[in-house]
């Protein structure tokens, strides 16, 4: 270099920000248990209780009206057809959980925003696929399920009219899902609560029609649904934004490596809950086999029933939320033993709190039916539910738990084939048998429904003491 060169500036070393663990997974990886599993639980337990007033929410609005029976088996077959699309959403948010939890766990941020990138994808491309047969085919469906006459025609109403919003449902159920994995449990709290609260003024406007507007019954519903999915895609998107996923709107493109390990995981877990929402669909079925007087009574009993154990199965479904992350991150970071504990105790508290829920069934069974209808035919099922099925709730907790723990390990397929053995294998046969060929009706039915989530629970939590899904790569 001469004395007339001129000086050489430094190199400028472009550095990307550090990213460091979220204070939810510094919990779930390094704090007490006992606390990160409540820190998960209990706002997820408040998040699951109000998304279940999607339908408890309608069903009480719909027991206003005055042919409430029948209203009453519409919603609930039209839920239950829906129930197999909303499954393949959750299955689709399972693969997207495990391998965020897993990523943030191990600090690989990058690859946790191209699995949220990839979700976005697969949210669009399964909604219109299982929006289709939904829309087009709504009327034999609801037939398939077990309606009949004028419950028949608003049955398929209700399906069409909602199937056609169910891209926005995809998003809000994985996006929000995404973020529960990587510890986020007070956002989509907030989320969802906005969602139910303008669910609710909606159908209080169009079911009951009060004022100036007209009575739309089941209809009503359907619109009332369809415009809170749509608002809940928007209210994901901006939480979305100003989460630590946010890079994941960055990764648009598809690519089929990443979708491919996202559906690997996923592809199981949406067989088994297809699997259990067609159970769920022929055991309604096993109903309609039922002498004619009886059918009504026995459909608009189990979708009221169902409704008044939510609220005994939804802390279950919180804590199995909470037990994906607790799993997949503590993995990610290389400590299988603590992600173990936090299973455990997770399911222990399940245990708890379902079981406390159920004494109310047994303790207060009319009134709880008396809330939702006063036919005498259909309170007397409504008890006898509600009584068998509390015996069965300890195990429920275990069977829900234990299958969101092995989500976060990204072990699905073992919950699968523990479906298709109790539900379909022993539960309809035995249903069929104690209800229809002895003659027990609907009571018989729910005696098989209550043995068969007994014998889940109890396999489920056999196979988890096993211990093979600490080593399942994902």
């Amino acid at each position: 270099m001469t004395n007339h060169d001129p000086p050489v500036e430094p190199s400028e070393t472009i550095v990307a920000p550090v990213r460091v663990r979220s204070d939810a997974s510094e919990m779930i990886i390094e704090g007490h248990i006992w606390r990160a599993v409540w820190f998960l639980a209990w706002p997820t337990a408040i998040n699951t209780l109000l998304f279940s007033a999607y339908g408890l929410v309608n069903v009480l609005f719909v027991g206003m009206l005055r042919d409430a029976t029948r209203a009453f088996a519409a919603i609930g077959i039209g839920s239950q057809a829906l129930m197999i699309q909303f499954s393949i959403a959750i299955a689709l948010s399972a693969g997207t959980s495990a391998l965020v939890a897993r990523f943030l766990g191990a600090e690989e941020y990058e690859n946790a925003d191209k699995a949220m990138g990839q979700t976005l994808n697969l949210s669009v491309v399964a909604g219109a696929l299982t929006a289709a047969p939904l829309i087009v085919l709504a009327a034999p469906i609801a037939h398939s399920i077990g309606a009949s006459g004028p419950s028949l025609t608003l049955a398929a109403d209700y399906i069409a009219l909602i199937s056609w919003f169910s891209i926005p449902q995809f998003f809000l159920v994985t996006i929000t899902s995404a973020l529960r994995a990587a510890g986020d449990v007070r956002g989509p709290l907030v989320v969802n609560t906005a969602v139910i609260a303008i669910n609710a003024f909606l159908d209080w406007l169009l079911i009951l029609g009060p004022g100036p507007f007209p009575q739309m019954g089941v209809h009503g519903a359907a619109i009332a649904t369809s415009i809170s999915r749509v608002a809940g895609m928007g209210f994901s998107f901006l939480l979305l934004r100003r989460s630590v996923l946010k890079g994941g709107l960055q990764h648009w493109n598809f690519d089929w490596n990443w979708s491919r390990r996202i559906l690997n995981i996923a592809w199981p877990a949406a067989i088994q809950n297809l699997l259990w929402s067609t159970a769920a669909a022929a055991f309604r079925g096993v109903l309609g086999a039922l002498p004619a007087k009886q059918v009504n009574p026995a459909q608009a009993a189990l979708t009221v029933s169902i409704s008044i154990e939510s609220v005994a199965f939804m802390p279950g479904i919180a804590y199995s939320i909470a037990a994906t992350p607790l799993v997949g991150q503590n993995l990610g970071a290389g400590k299988p033993e603590r992600a173990e504990h936090s299973a455990w105790v997770a399911t222990g508290q399940a245990v708890f709190i379902m079981s406390a829920v159920a004494l109310l069934f047994v303790l207060l069974p009319e009134q709880l039916a008396g809330i939702f209808t006063q036919e005498a035919a259909v309170v007397t099922l409504i008890v006898s539910y509600l009584r068998i099925m509390a015996i069965s709730e300890p195990f429920l907790a275990c069977a829900m738990v234990l299958r969101g723990a092995l989500q976060g390990a990204g072990d699905t397929r073992t919950p699968a084939l523990i479906t298709v053995g109790t539900f379909w294998v022993f539960r309809l046969p035995l249903a069929y048998l104690l209800a229809v060929t002895l003659g027990h009706g609907a009571v018989g039915a729910w005696l098989a429904m209550s043995i068969t989530t007994c014998l889940s629970g109890i396999l489920m939590a056999g196979w988890f003491k096993l211990g093979k899904w600490r080593t399942i790569q994902v």
